[in-house]
């Protein structure tokens, strides 16, 4: 078999070693080329956005079908048949929805005038940056931990990403339309909304929030080393989807800095989790049956929910 065919175990090292060193900041340069495009007016910066999200895909994709880190994580045509339909489904709501609303964060954000509007880009993009990451991990702490009915609510709703006993690039789209509809709106929507961010700072968020959300589900060992410590990647996203409760944290989507803050932080580097999935799988629907999934956090007999 030809060497660019070779899994992850079976590379020569000055291959593994640029996979594993090189990939992250060529995803930098790939959206901060797309950033600079948009500034000097060659192109919008819907498109920017839209370009970075479709080159990003299309190299993640490719390298990990050619070098898997972990082959039983890998994609089939079967998941990735179910990751369609998620896709379909979860952009056809929040489609509907962000039309209903007027709410389409880089269009709206060029007309919004709000606390933020005057300030330098690098200091509104820090603030859009930690902002959002507030309140994502405080909803997505309260998905996973405390024991009231409605954190219950709030895992039932949350649980079909962790479902998938695997973890590659457009599992990313697997998830309830509702739980992304919460983290949207109150998360990214509304806080751009409400501050006034500029057209460029919006864009420059939402390639960062696409590069590190792609590459949290990617299988290719990619190390980011110290800037594990700022941003969260693919050796701290994976142990959030481990089926073992005690290193199940890293709740940051974007920025690891509230986890080291509140103490649910877990690098171990280059050591992935056993195994991926909910605990006590069996009490919840194969998440690749959409209908059952989609009912399952209004259903009314109370579910074991031993992630919380």
């Amino acid at each position: 078999m030809p060497t660019f065919f070779k899994p992850w175990e079976d590379l020569p090292v000055n291959l593994k070693r640029m996979l594993r060193w090189g990939i992250y900041p060529f995803g930098w340069l790939i959206i901060v080329s797309y950033f600079s495009a948009a500034a000097t007016g060659y192109i919008q910066w819907n498109t920017a956005w839209l370009l970075g999200n479709v080159t990003l895909l299309i190299l993640l994709i490719t390298l990990e079908t050619l070098y898997p880190f972990q082959r039983r994580w890998g994609a089939t045509w079967s998941s990735v048949l179910t990751d369609l339909q998620y896709i379909v489904m979860n952009g056809a709501f929040l489609g509907l929805v962000r039309a209903g609303l007027g709410l389409y964060a880089i269009s709206l954000a060029g007309d919004s005038i709000g606390p933020a509007s005057d300030w330098p880009l690098w200091i509104q993009l820090i603030c859009a940056v930690l902002t959002f990451e507030a309140v994502q991990y405080s909803i997505h702490r309260a998905m996973h931990e405390g024991n009231s009915k409605f954190n219950h609510f709030l895992w039932r709703l949350h649980s079909a990403h962790h479902l998938p006993q695997k973890l590659y690039v457009s599992m990313h789209a697997v998830g309830h339309p509702l739980n992304g509809l919460l983290i949207q709106t109150t998360a990214m929507v509304l806080p751009i909304w409400w501050m006034g961010y500029s057209e460029a700072t919006c864009t420059a968020f939402l390639m960062l929030n696409s590069l590190h959300g792609l590459l949290a589900h990617f299988n290719v060992d990619v190390r980011m080393g110290w800037m594990n410590y700022l941003f969260v990647g693919t050796e701290l996203h994976r142990h959030h989807h481990s089926s073992a409760l005690k290193e199940a944290k890293n709740f940051g989507a974007l920025t690891s800095v509230y986890d080291q803050l509140f103490g649910t932080f877990v690098y171990t580097p280059g050591t992935p989790p056993c195994a991926l999935g909910a605990v006590n799988q069996d009490s919840y629907p194969n998440y690749q049956d959409i209908g059952a999934t989609l009912a399952f956090p209004f259903r009314s007999k109370r579910q074991v929910v031993a992630r919380l």
